[in-house]
């Protein structure tokens, strides 16, 4: 994978204050950024740093100086850029355990046996058990490297070559003592990486693609920041009718929690539906209202037009959280199907998936 330096330039909250997350709208560009080359659907890879003073904390727990080098870096550069601090190996636990007190295992099995070290810090750790103690020679290997962050890229480069845009919800949890903690990746761009500073990327292409035939209706269900692939499916429309391509019509299911700080990109929608860009434009604001509203309740809401679409030709797509709204929404496309179809669900659903109508984007 071909790693290049990109720069944020615009960073901007869309959620609103009532919102329980922070939703941000980044804006990277580089002046070679024309060497990039993605298009709708495609992800960008991105290279986060832990948090400076985590990362002191732990040095001086360990004794360990930061300019102490381990082959062609620096003990700072491993810890910051190279080894993951807030997911623990095995390793590393079967490790820390045979340095502890005989009080202090039964803690740390009484711990273990919640799995509550799924939520532990190397932080964490040496808060709660003080007492053990590494090298840094020693610390490396027990610990996972750092991998890259995947985030759909939320801009058309036909409408905006020198950017790449992203829409980044900031990870929030508590960990097994109660403390919140944060996303290493998405508290890193949203918070702590500078305007104009540099952040190491790589462009991921992805299967996940309008369709070929511009004429093609397009179904997209993405909800939360899963709206960011279909707003660049969008920019990519709206560029090829501008430019008097014969383009489909675009339908669009989208929710999440607060119709007032949840709308992302409400302006841009609702100029798309005055353009013709967004012929269907299908809300779900679940906690607007006593009963929570969904994307596939708004599905049901219009399922026989759904149908319609599908049997001439249209092309669905699902973008967001894999565990449950993902789920959620292939049943009831299922039960559409077999509602105003009278055919076999997964016989139809096998073959949207052959000729490539039928995609998913989910994490």
């Amino acid at each position: 994978m071909e790693l290049s330096p990109i720069r944020l330039i615009e960073r901007t909250l869309l959620s609103g204050p009532k919102s329980p997350k922070k939703v941000y709208h980044l804006v990277l560009s580089e002046s070679t950024l024309e060497t990039f080359d993605f298009k709708p659907g495609d992800s960008v890879a991105l290279w986060p740093k832990n948090n400076h003073l985590m990362v002191s904390k732990i040095l001086q727990h360990f004794a360990i100086s930061e300019n102490d080098a381990i082959g062609e870096k620096t003990i700072i550069e491993w810890l910051q850029k190279q080894y993951c601090l807030s997911h623990l190996t095995e390793t590393f636990l079967d490790t820390i355990r045979t340095q502890l007190t005989r009080k202090e295992c039964e803690i740390f099995d009484r711990y273990g046996e919640q799995n509550a070290f799924k939520t532990a810090s190397l932080l964490d750790i040496i808060e709660l058990f003080p007492s053990i103690k590494f090298s840094a020679e020693e610390l490396l290997p027990l610990l996972k490297k750092m991998k890259p962050r995947l985030y759909s890229i939320a801009s058309a480069q036909s409408m905006y070559p020198q950017q790449l845009q992203l829409i980044v919800a900031e990870v929030v949890y508590e960990n097994f003592r109660q403390q919140k903690r944060y996303g290493v990746a998405s508290h890193y761009i949203c918070n702590e990486l500078a305007l104009g500073e540099t952040i190491e990327c790589a462009i991921v292409h992805a299967k996940f693609k309008l369709p070929e035939d511009y004429s093609r209706n397009v179904i997209m269900v993405g909800p939360g920041t899963g709206i960011a692939p279909f707003r660049a499916f969008l920019q990519e429309r709206a560029v090829l009718r501008k430019q008097g391509k014969n383009v489909g019509e675009n339908w669009l299911f989208f929710g999440d929690q607060y119709r007032n700080a949840n709308f992302y990109y409400r302006q841009e929608f609702e100029q798309w539906q005055l353009d013709g860009n967004l012929s269907h434009l299908d809300l779900a604001f679940s906690r607007d209202q006593e009963h929570k509203i969904y994307v596939q309740d708004r599905m049901h809401k219009h399922g026989e037009e759904l149908w319609n679409w599908l049997k001439c030709g249209a092309y669905f797509y699902i973008c967001g959280d894999a565990t449950y709204m993902a789920v959620d929404v292939e049943a009831k496309l299922k039960e559409i199907i077999h509602q105003y179809g009278q055919i076999n669900p997964d016989t139809f659903l096998a073959q949207l998936k052959s000729e490539n109508r039928y995609q998913r984007d989910v994490y």
